[in-house]
């Protein structure tokens, strides 16, 4: 559950994120990456000293990261063990303007320049893509998951809609597994224990099983305790309301892949990849109870807008006594169970000397239930229940050629997804219902089943057009049909009130009010004009103008108005001007953005009347970027990033009413409830939030990386300090006071020692090393407080990775 913040318009910032470390091999796209159908060799312009080109993928063909006029930040496989990122969520500190937000596994929100999808029902998708060795992931169930033996992880800045397509508004996020392009036998085994009593080993191998045949497999098992501790509520007169007696936080669960490669012929290459994950009994789906102001009737103050805006910081939720943001006082038992399979199949052929053809084909199923306590407090006042079976079947298929003055690429695109899932609702945000229907409530659940059938098809196609030696213009579009429909009830049930269950209302009963709601045929286009200048062999400079796409959906809650049933599709116009230079003999980098976003129909989410809603608003956003890296001798490196951004979402509905239940017979009135006799009725005056902020959108941050390494008889040891400053920011774009993070900082520690002949590495690390406590996940319940999700503490472990092969 979620939401967050935005405003204003302005620019500059500085900052840093380079390509390679000091020991780290240079990174190389391999001849048969499927994102790039002809061999691809190291950029010709190697750097001096330790810092070292980095290859990606942006364009879907291999180049070298300074030569892209896109916003990106890489991180080779190398790269991602030495900062101990082992989930595919952890890289957000290393990259300028990422950030997630996520609760539990069950769901991730990743945010890029403050563009996110804070909703909770699993039937949305994200506005930054994610993609995984290059097939889009729809589903943000399964976006969560082990990140090992990777090759490489790009992050693309701003909308990425003609080449790769779908919901890549924001930007997106690829994952780049290591493949079978190797002929040699290699692989490694690695082992991590810590705080928490956390582990996980993985492994990988791969190489030549005949001539032409090549296998890579990996695999990772993990698990861990809760650092969020259950403890039992005590009462003024001793009374003890028991706990879960469930930590939150662990994990438990396991993946695996492999990677077959056959060659055709010298020209083709087909590539067959397999993929499990699972996640089995976590326990998850619970929270901390914080910044609430009790009134005397037990409920929290609000602003005049329906928003909790207590500033006291995390509380036992009954007694109101203060309490540590790493425990919990929930007495239901939350649950995840994930099981995710991905089946996919590429083709890469060299046509002639010019052409080449890639086809990807995908199919991804994912089943999952999920559990938890809503309310924060052992008290049954919000609970809820989730589950769905997701399938998607893609299929693209690009031409790609490279002609004097021109490099250009044409293809298709083709996805189908279904969506069949359920949304249960229990207590407090269903009261009003329960009255509406049966005159009285008990303990009401409200159960929305929903099927949901998407279709959509696309054509892009974009080239590089060389005007002059130093000149260029890159101009691509897509255009793109969305076919959607969905089949949708909302059921209340409350036995000791009415032993048979009632139908709210269906998508057909919606559509007799607002015909044709419970379908949907979108039909945009999407584009992007770039002009590129290479000044020297050194320095880039671009501006370009992106026209980014996201069609609309439907908004599952339990209290719909039918006009509020669809959201509108959004449009993102970013205008861009940015340069990537090397300076003092390519040993520092600077890679720079400005942007400035002009946004229709934003797609913002709120919790009005106490349930979960998009609505569409019109949104400004304006900020920068400045990424480098600076290697001043073998021994040292020095990775720093910074962000500035402002932003202002028009306008977003507030709470309006919320029905809440009567926690002792009595109690008295608030500002704005009104005691009904068993229940309470609030009602606020102020019915818009205008002018807010974008989530997770601080106004600037600092992210920074330092390594020194020296050798020693036998190998080298390796002291490494990484982390982020972010600066104070709302979680929520209805910028509620309780949701406001205040500015913290987060840092990481490493001691490592490589023994120089046989590769092995023996790291000791700390996370969070100055314990700072900071919200992963905050939801602003108005009346019922906020509850909240806190980032780990201090935990410290050791890692042990031994290589063997080539």
């Amino acid at each position: 559950m979620k939401a967050i913040q935005s405003t204003r318009a302005s620019l500059l910032a500085i900052a840093i994120a380079g390509t390679a470390w000091t020991g780290a091999s240079p990174v190389m796209a391999q001849s048969t990456d499927a994102a790039t159908p002809t061999p691809v060799a190291e950029a010709p312009e190697a750097s001096s000293g330790a810092l070292a080109d980095i290859v990606v993928t942006a364009n879907k063909r291999g180049e070298n990261l300074q030569k892209v006029p896109i916003s990106i930040s890489a991180y080779s496989g190398e790269q991602i063990a030495k900062l101990g990122i082992r989930d595919t969520t952890q890289i957000t500190q290393q990259i300028p303007a990422l950030h997630f937000n996520a609760w539990s596994p069950n769901l991730t929100i990743f945010s890029l320049r403050g563009v996110s999808q804070n909703n909770f029902t699993d039937n949305l998708e994200a506005p930054v893509a994610v993609y995984q060795d290059n097939a889009y992931v729809a589903s943000m169930n399964a976006l969560s998951g082990q990140l090992f033996d990777i090759k490489r992880v790009e992050v693309l800045r701003g909308p990425q809609g003609t080449l790769f397509g779908r919901n890549a508004t924001g930007g997106l996020i690829h994952y780049l597994s290591n493949d079978a392009s190797s002929e040699d036998w290699n692989g490694y085994v690695q082992g991590d224990y810590g705080r928490y009593n956390s582990w996980s080993v993985e492994g990988a191998a791969g190489g030549a099983l005949a001539p032409g045949l090549r296998i890579r497999a990996a695999g990772r098992i993990e698990k861990a305790d809760g650092y969020i501790k259950s403890r039992d509520t005590v009462l003024a007169d001793g009374t003890v309301l028991k706990g879960s007696g469930q930590d939150l936080g662990g994990r438990n669960g396991w993946s695996a892949r492999v990677n077959l490669q056959y060659d055709l012929s010298p020209d083709a290459t087909v590539s067959v990849w397999y993929k499990h994950a699972e996640d089995n009994h976590v326990a998850t789906g619970g929270y901390v109870f914080e910044n609430c102001d009790f009134e005397a009737n037990g409920f929290c103050h609000t602003n005049a807008a329906g928003l909790s805006d207590g500033t006291g910081g995390v509380v036992n939720g009954i007694t109101g006594a203060k309490a540590s943001p790493w425990e919990h006082y929930g007495e239901r038992r939350g649950n995840l169970n994930r099981v995710t399979n991905s089946y996919q199949g590429d083709l890469n052929w060299k046509l002639s000397d010019t052409v080449s053809l890639t086809a990807i084909t995908n199919y991804l199923t994912l089943n999952k239930t999920y559990s938890e306590d809503g309310d924060a407090t052992p008290l049954l006042t919000v609970n809820l229940d989730t589950g769905i079976r997701f399938r998607q079947f893609s299929q693209e298929a690009r031409l790609a050629g490279d002609l004097p003055g021109l490099k250009w690429q044409v293809g298709a695109y083709y996805l189908d997804m279904k969506y069949d899932g359920y949304h249960s609702v229990r207590g407090a945000p269903v009261i009003n219902l329960a009255l509406a229907a049966n005159g009285a409530f008990d303990s009401p659940t409200v159960a929305q089943l929903y099927k949901i059938n998407s279709k959509n098809w696309s054509i892009f196609a974009q080239g590089d057009i060389t005007l002059t030696d130093q000149l260029s213009l890159t101009v691509g579009g897509r255009y793109s049909v969305d076919h959607k429909s969905i089949d949708y009830a909302a059921v209340l049930s409350d036995p000791t009130i009415n032993p048979n269950s009632v139908v709210l209302f269906t998508d057909k009963t919606l559509a007799q009010t607002i015909p044709g709601v419970n379908r949907d045929v979108y039909k945009d286009w999407a584009a992007r004009v770039s002009l590129n200048y290479q000044v020297d062999p050194t320095t880039l400079l671009f501006a370009s103008w992106n026209r980014g796409i996201k069609g609309g959906n439907w908004s599952l809650s339990s209290t719909i108005n039918p006009a509020d049933f669809k959201h509108r599709p959004e449009t993102l116009n970013s205008l861009e001007a940015g340069f990537k230079t090397a300076f003092m003999n390519r040993t520092l980098r600077l890679n720079g953005t400005l942007f400035h976003y002009i946004y229709s129909d934003y797609q913002a989410f709120s919790l009005a009347g106490g349930v979960p809603h998009i609505y569409n608003s019109d949104a400004l956003s304006t900020g920068a970027e400045l990424e480098g890296f600076w290697s001043p001798s073998p021994r040292f490196d020095a990775v720093l990033g910074a962000t500035w951004q402002t932003s202002k979402v028009k306008s977003v509905p507030a709470t309006g009413t919320q029905a809440a239940p009567e926690f002792f017979p009595g109690a008295p009135n608030s500002q704005y409830c009104t005691n009904q006799g068993g229940f309470f009725i609030c009602d606020f005056p102020q019915r818009t939030i205008d002018n807010a902020k974008f989530p997770n959108a601080p106004k600037f941050s600092f992210n920074y990386m330092l390594r020194y390494n020296h050798d020693v008889s036998g190998g080298n040891v390796a002291i490494q300090m990484d982390g982020v400053w972010y600066d104070k920011q709302f979680l929520e774009v209805t910028n509620g006071p309780s949701s406001l993070q205040k500015a913290y900082n987060v840092t990481n520690g490493s001691l490592s020692y490589t023994h120089e002949r046989t590769g092995i590495v023996l790291t000791g690390w700390v996370k969070n090393v100055f314990n700072k406590q900071f919200r992963a996940y905050a939801l602003n319940l108005g009346i019922l407080g906020t509850t909240s999700i806190y980032a780990p503490p201090i935990t410290y472990g050791a890692t042990l990775r031994v290589p063997f092969g080539k």
